[in-house]
């Protein structure tokens, strides 16, 4: 560990090797003025990650689960053995640059109750990336995925977060921004808890800035730089699965801040949406797209059963 860093990069990784090497080469080429610290979590790995990074950055600290424990679970080790006011989550698909870095850093340092912030994200192409976002309601993200919500101004019948920028390049009425690349202040973190390890995957970002909110803390994204993330590295290499916990994650995202009158209605407005679009996709344009739909309507019903059989356990 580095000696009072002034900021601690934390990188969660699942077989992304060479990924993540680039990931961290990005860090420390954008932060040469500080005092920075990283430390990569390896979620049992089998393409060689831990090594790679022992052998490449003797600087980093490195851990190496026996078990995929989830992201949530393996942020909270990494924040564990982090020492700076600042914690910058980062994926290991990403890189920094950094305008990103500066931006982040100045947005938290100017603003006392900004408790996360997020900035641009890019893909590789440079094309921009929506990572700013409206926290989950029972029929928000059915509405926009029939592209209803252009014809809805109110901001509660959308799920994506269009920033309204200010003059300081800031929107601080951001809602949640994804974990991709954002910047967190410890003492806010002190106070609301870590991430909420019953999420294995995804929705583990959305709870704990609903937390942050709840708790008078602002959640901003930060225009004046961006980071360039690849997306979907590690979760494309099981996507079947990986659909089964996004969908899970949203649902004990509804049971834990809204009720179980959300969740009922959150499902069957999506089963009823995922259905009309993979019919519709299959009769009248793209058979392919109608299979990814029928797909994620198969996952759909294996996460709403899963969840319900889990809260009738607990209930008996």
């Amino acid at each position: 560990m580095e000696a009072h860093p002034q900021l601690s990069v934390l990188v969660v990784n699942y077989n992304t090797r060479d990924l993540l090497l680039e990931c961290i080469t990005s860090v420390f080429e954008s932060t040469p003025l500080i005092n920075v610290e990283v430390v990569v979590v390896d979620n049992a790995s089998s393409d060689g990650s831990y090594e790679a990074v022992r052998k490449a950055f003797p600087q980093v600290t490195a851990i190496a689960n026996a078990t995929n424990r989830g992201f949530g679970p393996a942020c909270n080790q990494a924040i564990s053995l982090a020492s700076s006011p600042f914690l910058l989550l980062l994926n290991s698909d990403a890189r920094l640059t950094p305008q990103a870095f500066v931006a982040l850093r100045q947005c938290l340092s100017r603003n006392p109750r900004c408790g996360a912030a997020g900035c641009g994200m890019i893909d590789a192409q440079g094309r921009e990336l929506t990572n700013a976002w409206n926290f989950l309601t029972p029929f928000n993200q059915a509405l926009e995925m029939l592209s209803l919500t252009q014809r809805l101004k109110s901001r509660h019948f959308r799920r994506t977060h269009v920033p309204t920028i200010d003059r300081d390049f800031l929107d601080c009425s951001v809602d949640w921004i994804d974990a991709s690349c954002l910047m967190l202040r410890r003492t806010a973190l002190q106070e609301v808890g870590l991430f909420d390890e019953q999420f294995f995957m995804y929705s583990e970002d959305e709870d704990l800035c609903f937390r942050l909110r709840k708790a008078g803390w602002s959640i901003c994204f930060t225009a004046a730089g961006s980071a360039v993330h690849q997306g979907g590295a590690s979760t494309t290499q099981k996507r079947g699965e990986m659909l089964v916990h996004f969908y899970a994650s949203q649902m004990r995202l509804l049971l834990k801040h809204r009720g179980q009158a959300s969740f009922h209605v959150y499902g069957a407005a999506m089963k009823l949406v995922l259905g009309a679009k993979g019919r519709s996709y299959t009769i009248f344009s793209s058979a392919i797209r109608g299979q990814e739909y029928a797909d994620r309507l198969f996952a759909f019903e294996r996460a709403y059963s899963s969840v319900q059989q889990a809260r009738k356990a607990l209930s008996s």
